[in-house]
């Protein structure tokens, strides 16, 4: 009588052993999906810096918008392909002739020196762009 007793109690640990970790691969799961989907939309993932009053760019979304990004490590980006400094004005002027009236975007990560991405919006402005969006964090 008492091992029956036992083998149901052992059997009762074992179906809540079993429950815990699915919790926790779902858990698990959501954190990747939540981490993964920004950097699907994103191309060039930077950590921006935020500001309260940022406006909406729905020209950034366009297929022939132009995101110029610069890294922590202060590498370039045209949208995804890494670009030297000494080629980003013709680079910028090929693609701004394409497409004149989108505003180029630039994006910088936090970490990113102020030098740098000023050194880059000078560029765009010698490559002729007229309007330039630099990307940030809405923050609420």
């Amino acid at each position: 009588m008492g091992m029956t007793s036992g083998g149901g109690g052992r059997s009762a640990v074992t179906s809540e052993i079993n429950v815990t970790p699915m919790a926790d691969v779902m858990l698990v799961l959501l954190i990747i999906f939540m981490i993964t989907t920004p950097l699907l939309q994103e191309g060039v993932y930077v950590n921006k810096p935020s500001a309260v009053n940022a406006q909406e760019a729905p020209d950034a979304e366009a297929e022939n918008a132009t995101m110029v990004t610069i890294t922590r490590q202060q590498e370039i980006y045209i949208n995804q392909d890494r670009v030297l400094e000494g080629q980003l004005i013709e680079n910028l002027a090929d693609r701004i002739a394409a497409a004149p009236d989108l505003p180029l975007f630039v994006k910088g990560d936090v970490a990113a020196s102020y030098g740098k991405v000023v050194a880059v919006i000078n560029s765009a402005r010698d490559a002729g762009a007229e309007k330039i969006g630099l990307m940030v964090e809405r923050r609420e």
